[in-house]
């Protein structure tokens, strides 16, 4: 018998740009289920209602036309749990969130993989003391992106690009940026960054060991469905 994930993105479903990264790692009768916290919001209501306010944690996110999108992290929270309630009430068997950010304990009676403590599970093994960049996907969470890593590495490079509005060329910079400055360590902190984006750093910051969201929970999904 197949099994169901649940997966929780905190923008609009279907996210089909997420989904093939991890298609190619999940068993072949896993279905998947995908919901989006945003999913009953228009554009407006969004932007009038979720936008964050001054000293606010933001996050960035896609709706389903592929427009990105910025809403305050308090607000998510209940729409979050609305839909995480709903994925528990159809009987799915595993609910990720797709999503590094984060959360408080949602409540579900399904396991919950949350990527940002996997993210962070992986830093406290690693014992690295040379240089560290942590992409994140808006300027605006630098501060809380230093405050997030800086327990577990002590040279740390906070650099905002953004997985859906910044082109290739932007990834190269960036990866150049990396390779000049002899960081050893990077990590993708957003689950917008694809695997194609990984693969740009790769090409020219080819000493850099890289760790993205994306990978480490296909991974884990793959060990626990």
């Amino acid at each position: 018998m197949s099994k169901k994930l649940g997966m929780v993105t905190i923008g609009q479903a279907p996210r089909e740009d997420l989904l093939e990264d991890f298609l190619v790692n999940l068993p072949c009768d896993v279905e998947v289920v995908q919901v989006g916290a945003l999913d009953d919001l228009d554009l407006g209501t969004i932007t009038s209602q979720l936008l964050p306010r001054e000293g606010e944690i933001l996050y960035v996110t896609r709706l389903r036309d592929g427009l990105e999108v910025r809403v305050s992290k308090n607000k998510l929270i209940p729409l979050m749990q609305s839909k995480i309630s709903y994925l528990d009430s159809i009987g799915v068997d595993i609910i990720t969130i797709l999503c590094s950010g984060e959360f408080p304990q949602f409540e579900a009676k399904t396991p919950i993989i949350y990527p940002d403590k996997v993210l962070k599970g992986i830093a406290s093994s690693i014992s690295y003391v040379g240089k560290v960049a942590v992409l994140i996907p808006n300027e605006k969470q630098v501060s809380y992106a230093y405050n997030k890593w800086d327990e577990y590495f002590r040279e740390l490079e906070v650099i905002p690009i953004s997985p859906y509005s910044s082109g290739t060329q932007d990834f190269i910079d960036v990866a150049k940026f990396i390779n000049e400055n002899k960081i050893g360590l990077v990590i993708m902190d957003c689950m917008g960054y694809k695997l194609f984006h990984r693969d740009v750093l790769k090409n020219i910051a080819r000493d850099s060991r890289i760790i993205t969201t994306r990978g480490v929970l296909a991974k884990v999904l793959t060990e626990i469905m």
